[in-house]
C-alpha cells in the first residue's frame, strides 16, 4: 500500500467518529471508540482465524500448511495462486525481469508455488511467510530498547487472550444450543444471571469511588484537573471595535457602519418627499436641504 492510500485509508475510517469541530476532549473520547471499534473488529477475526478452517481445494500438502499459518482472507488470495500455480502454469525462457507477487505483497505467487511443486516441497519455506499475514502475527510481545519484554504488553496480551478465549467460548455454547428451544432459553438465563451480576458489581465499584462514571475520571486524567465544586470566573463582556460588524444587544451599540452604495440603496427605497425650502420632491428636507448649503457657502 503507498502512503497515499495509507493516508486515505485511515482518514476515511477516522472521519466517520470525529469532525472538526470537536474540542480537545470530545477528540479524544470519540477516538478511543475509534479505537475500540477497531479491537473489536481484530478481535472477531482472530477468533475465525482460530476456530474456522477454510476449505481446501486440492489435496496438496502446500494448501493445508498455508491454511495453518495464514488468516483466512489471506489464505484465499493464496489458495489462488496455488490453484493457478498447479494447473495452469508451466516452464519456458522468459528473461525480461519483473516484480511477482510475493515482492509486491507479500505471499507467495503462483510461480514460487510451480517450483515447489515440482521439488515435492509440502511446507511454505520460512523466509517466505511474512509474519504480518499469519494468525499469530497480533499475539508477538514488544520488546524495549534492551530487548526486554514491556510488562504493560504482556498483561495486554494476556487480557487480549483471555477475551478471545471468552468470545471462542460463547460462539461455541451458542453453536451447541441453537438446535435446541431449551438449551438455548437456559443459555440466555445464564447469560442475564452473568450480566445482572456484573453490573451490580460494577455498580458497587463506581459508588465506592465516590459514584463518579468513568467517562468523567478519564476526562479529568485527560485535562490535568478536577471539575471545580464553585464557579469563580465569569464570562467576559462582549466588546465591540469600531467598523468589526458586530452586533451586542442591549448595549447601545447595535447599528454597524454602512458603505455608501448600501446607504445609496436605502436610499433609493425611501419615498420622496416636498421639501419646503426649495419646494422640490426629493430626499432631504428643510434641514438638509441642497440649495440652503449652496447658499450658506456663498456668504
Amino acid at each position: 500500500m503507498r502512503t497515499t492510500s495509507r493516508s486515505e485509508s485511515e482518514n476515511n475510517f477516522y472521519t466517520k467518529f470525529t469532525n472538526p469541530h470537536l474540542t480537545l476532549v470530545e477528540f479524544y473520547m470519540r477516538f478511543e471508540s475509534a479505537l475500540d471499534a477497531q479491537r473489536h473488529t481484530q478481535g472477531q477475526f482472530d477468533n475465525d482465524s482460530k476456530h474456522k478452517h477454510p476449505e481446501c481445494k486440492t489435496s496438496f500438502a502446500l494448501e493445508k500448511h498455508a491454511s495453518k499459518i495464514y488468516t483466512v482472507s489471506v489464505f484465499y488470495d493464496f489458495q489462488e495462486e496455488l490453484e493457478i500455480g498447479c494447473f495452469h502454469c508451466g516452464l519456458e525462457e522468459y528473461k525480461k525481469e519483473r516484480k511477482w507477487m510475493f515482492e509486491r505483497l507479500g505471499i507467495p505467487c503462483r510461480h514460487m508455488v510451480w517450483v515447489w511443486k515440482a521439488k515435492m516441497i509440502e511446507y511454505i519455506p520460512d523466509a517466505y511467510v511474512l509474519n504480518r499475514w499469519t494468525s499469530l502475527a497480533t499475539k508477538t510481545p514488544i520488546f524495549d530498547l534492551e530487548g526486554n519484554i514491556l510488562e504493560a504488553c504482556v498483561n495486554f496480551v494476556d487480557c487480549k487472550r483471555m477475551l478471545n478465549e471468552l468470545w471462542s467460548e460463547i460462539h461455541t455454547c451458542v453453536s451447541l444450543a441453537q438446535g435446541n428451544e431449551e438449551d438455548l432459553t437456559d443459555l440466555v438465563k445464564n447469560l442475564k444471571g452473568l450480566r445482572l451480576n456484573l453490573e451490580a458489581k460494577k455498580s458497587s465499584n463506581n459508588h465506592e469511588n465516590n459514584g463518579s462514571p468513568s467517562k468523567a475520571i478519564d476526562i479529568e486524567l485527560l485535562i490535568g484537573a478536577t471539575l471545580p465544586t464553585e464557579i469563580v470566573v465569569k464570562p467576559l463582556k462582549i466588546s465591540k471595535n469600531k467598523g468589526t460588524g458586530v452586533h451586542v444587544p442591549g448595549t447601545g451599540s447595535d447599528k454597524r457602519l454602512k458603505g455608501d452604495k448600501e446607504k445609496a440603496i436605502e436610499q433609493s427605497q425611501k419615498k420622496k418627499r416636498l421639501c419646503r425650502g426649495c419646494g422640490e420632491l426629493g430626499y432631504h428636507d428643510i434641514r438638509n436641504c441642497p440649495h440652503k448649503v449652496k447658499e450658506n457657502c456663498k456668504l
